[in-house]
């Protein structure tokens, strides 16, 4: 529901208004007080057309039917706009609103609505060929031959994740940085994505230990707590999720400047001797853009990538901690 207000003024960005729609849109949910949403505007930050939609829309919603309650008499529903003078709404509109509500009612309710115009399906056209459907004819996949798709990715896989970990067995000063780099070239063929973080536990927390890709100034600025937002939860419970929503992570919420444009997260727990050593989170700009199969192959991957992780924390570890002596 949070977000509806930034995915309105997006969608109507792509219409050429004559007059600034689009932040009366993205800021119609923001308070008086600074307490509403998506950017947490107070006062007169917020612009004017968005306050007055505010208002005026909670005095609509009140005095309107909804299948979860019946409509506020007009008198009383306006008393509770009143009520909200200060907090939720700008003082000055709602003293205006609160002197001509009635006037408008009753110019809103002169005017009645248009219907809208009938659609011409019912009549029939003679002239020409049926069009194409416009999509290009495709032979059928031959029985098994998906399943051969998905063996052969998986394998390959396979390989990859033996390779990474040979790799960390023959080098063994690798840091942990190395092994994330290693991760960042070797899935990008398997498993599409536009960023990559690495979030290693240290003390409850998850701090990112290498980041790539789209956003990757946002993403190195958090420090999650363990069970929050989506890659502390992932950690806590040892379980994987496909198709999260990067913005809950703890850090980005509330806070306008560390908004991420992307829209699908793939996270999965590393789990070393000690339990969970580090999350792997992919993501990507379009929503729902991983699939069963690309969780498959990221958690062929990531399978024993946990304990070369935590080998590789343990020489860390001892230098920050003589660093700090």
């Amino acid at each position: 529901m949070k977000i509806h207000p930034i995915v309105g003024a997006e969608i109507l960005e792509q219409v050429d208004f004559p007059y600034p729609v689009v932040p009366i849109v993205r800021a119609h949910h923001e308070k008086w007080d600074g307490s509403g949403y998506p950017l947490g505007l107070a006062g007169e930050t917020i612009p004017i057309g968005a306050r007055i939609l505010a208002a005026v829309d909670c005095l609509d919603a009140l005095a309107s039917d909804r299948q979860y309650r019946k409509a506020l008499p007009l008198d009383e529903a306006m008393a509770k706009v009143v009520g909200e003078a200060g907090r939720s709404f700008d003082p000055r509109v709602v003293e205006i609103l609160c002197r001509r509500y009635i006037e408008l009612e009753k110019l809103a309710n002169a005017q009645p609505s248009p219907a809208p115009p009938k659609l011409s399906t019912d009549i029939k056209v003679v002239r020409g060929v049926a069009p194409a459907a416009g999509f290009a004819e495709s032979v059928e996949a031959p029985a098994g031959s998906k399943a051969r798709e998905d063996s052969a990715r998986m394998s390959a896989a396979g390989c990859q994740k033996q390779e990474i970990i040979e790799l960390c067995r023959r080098s063994n000063g690798l840091k942990i940085e190395d092994i994330a780099s290693l991760l960042w070239v070797r899935l990008r063929r398997p498993l599409p994505h536009d960023a990559m973080a690495l979030y290693c536990l240290k003390s409850g927390l998850l701090v990112p230990e290498f980041v790539s890709g789209d956003n990757s100034s946002l993403f190195s600025s958090l420090r999650i707590p363990l069970g929050e937002g989506l890659s502390g939860w992932v950690a806590q419970n040892r379980k994987p999720i496909l198709n999260g929503n990067p913005s809950v992570e703890p850090g980005y919420l509330n806070d306008p400047t560390k908004y991420s444009t992307l829209r699908s997260a793939l996270a999965i727990p590393l789990e070393g001797p000690s339990g969970v050593a580090a999350v792997l989170a992919l993501y990507r700009a379009a929503q729902d853009a991983f699939t069963a199969d690309d969780l498959r192959v990221a958690e062929a991957i990531g399978s024993g990538l946990g304990i070369a992780i935590e080998n590789a924390a343990k020489p860390k570890a001892a230098a920050d901690a003589a660093g700090a002596k």
